[in-house]
Formats: C-alpha cells, structure tokens, sequence
C-alpha cells in the first residue's frame, strides 16, 4: 500500500557518495531536535523499498499520518484507540523482514537541543524514512523521507522541516483545558478533535496561556450578552493537503489572547531536527 509522504527532507551529506546498490547494514541513527522549545515524540523509522512512500506533500494524509502528526501514536502499543488505522496497520509487525519494509518505534519524547542514538538494521531494504510529531502542537510533523540508504562507510547528514499534515485545524488550545469541549462534547485533543497535543503535559504546561478563545472557537452571543448554546466548542476541520508548517501563532498573554502557546517559545525556524546516519566499515 503506497503511504502519503510526511516531510521532504533537505540532505547535506558528509563523506562518500552512497552506492545505489542495497546491502543489509546495521546503521547508528541519530536525530537532534534544533527548536528551542519543542519536544518530539517516540520516533518512527522505516528501511522499505520502492512501494512504500511514507508522505506525499501536496496530497491527503493518511489516517496513520494523522495518527502520529496529532498524537505521536505510530503502533497499538501507544494507543489502542488507533488498532488498524496507525503505521503499525499499514507497515505490519515491527522489527520484521516484512517484505516491503522493517520498521522500529525509538524512545520518548525528545528535548529541544537533545540528541539520541541508535542501531538500526536495514534488512537489506535499499531507503530510509523518519517521522516524528513537534509537540505543543495540532499536527505538527518533521520527516525524512525515502532518502537511499549509503552503503559506503561513512558519516551522513540530513536536514528535517516541519509539515503539517492537514488533519486538523490549528487552534493552538490546550487539550487538558476543561472550558472548551469538541463540538458534540467530546474531549479536546485526540486524533479526530483539535487541541494541542502534549500541551498538558510538564513541562510545557507553565508556558500555557490559560484563557486563549482559538482560531477555530464557535463564539455565539445573545442581545443580554450571554453565551448561546454552542459556545466554547471547538469545531473539528481540516486544512489539508501536507504542506510546510506555516509555524505557530502563540501569544505573550498567558490570561488572554488567541493561542495557549507561548510565541517567545514555541515557535521555530526550518530546519528543526538533523537526522546523523553512521555506515559502519565492513
């Protein structure tokens, strides 16, 4: 099944010229969040072959692409609420020869300026892709996509851009505040309900503003200036296709204003992760 590309990546690449030809290597994968004041999620990374096409800027997200630009959710494990719809459905088990690809779910949630490391094994599968959500945000993204896999020894860098993948609007609303509910009354902040993802979580929460209406609030008033029904409910939608990130709004008001991010922040410049990839000597 062909998958919606996440991110186009920018390479810059230190060492030899990668061959075309595919040998199964054990590479060490590194990636380094650049933001100042963003977290990543667990990230996703996938050696695969031709069919499998992570993300497609310009096009639809898949429902796995949703799954983990909302809520960093890439298998069952995660979330059980995502069985059959996440990458785990879409690439099969993990850690597996599973004929188009192997993949693995790496770590917690990664620090602004932090860097991790592991081995990875390729299967003898010729491309790569990474994947990995920016919280606080909607559905915020960054991604390397189908780059082909060195096989000369060597150190090689790569570049990530944030995209968003379209699924939902950017509200920019806390999704643990208890004053705004989904229109429907259902719970602010999963995936299929806006609300920023990671936004309750320590530490961010004391960068949160607290009285934030959103872009995307239903506000209603009567002639006496009471709220009519349907107030403070957040309408779901999207603004797809996968695009670039056009960046969050936040504000300096934590008591006011139209986002619940902190502007002096949570906001980034491109590129905001670099992916290291370490081809071993034979």
């Amino acid at each position: 099944m062909k998958l919606n590309k996440l991110a186009l990546a920018t390479a810059a690449i230190v060492g030899m010229t990668a061959s075309g030809i595919s040998q199964a290597v054990q590479l060490q994968v590194s990636i380094t969040n650049l933001t100042h004041a963003n977290y990543m999620t667990p990230r996703l990374v996938i050696a695969h072959d031709e069919t499998v096409d992570a993300f497609e800027v310009g096009t639809t997200a898949t429902t796995a692409l949703a799954w983990l630009a909302e809520a960093g959710v890439i298998d069952d494990a995660q979330d059980a609420a995502s069985a059959g719809q996440n990458f785990e459905a879409l690439l099969g088990p993990a850690v597996t020869d599973n004929g188009s690809n192997t993949w693995q779910r790496f770590g917690g949630l990664l620090a602004a300026s932090a860097t991790v490391s592991y081995p990875f094994d390729t299967m003898g599968k010729p491309k790569l892709s990474l994947l990995t959500m920016l919280i606080p945000t909607n559905d915020a993204f960054a991604g390397l996509d189908s780059i082909t896999i060195p096989t000369e020894p060597g150190t090689y860098h790569y570049f990530l851009n944030a995209y968003d993948a379209g699924t939902e609007l950017n509200d920019e609303l806390n999704s643990t505040r208890t004053d705004i509910v989904e229109e429907g009354g259902g719970p602010l902040g999963a995936y299929g309900a806006p609300g920023v993802a990671g936004a309750g979580a320590p530490p961010l929460s004391p960068n949160m503003g607290t009285g934030g209406t959103g872009v995307a609030v239903t506000v209603g008033l009567a002639e006496d200036g009471s709220a009519l029904a349907g107030a403070n409910e957040v309408v779901d939608g999207t603004d797809g296709p996968v695009h670039i990130h056009r960046n969050t709004l936040g504000d300096t008001s934590r008591t006011a204003g139209k986002s619940d991010l902190d502007s002096t922040l949570h906001r980034w410049l491109n590129p905001v992760a670099r992916v290291t990839i370490v081809v071993p000597a034979p």
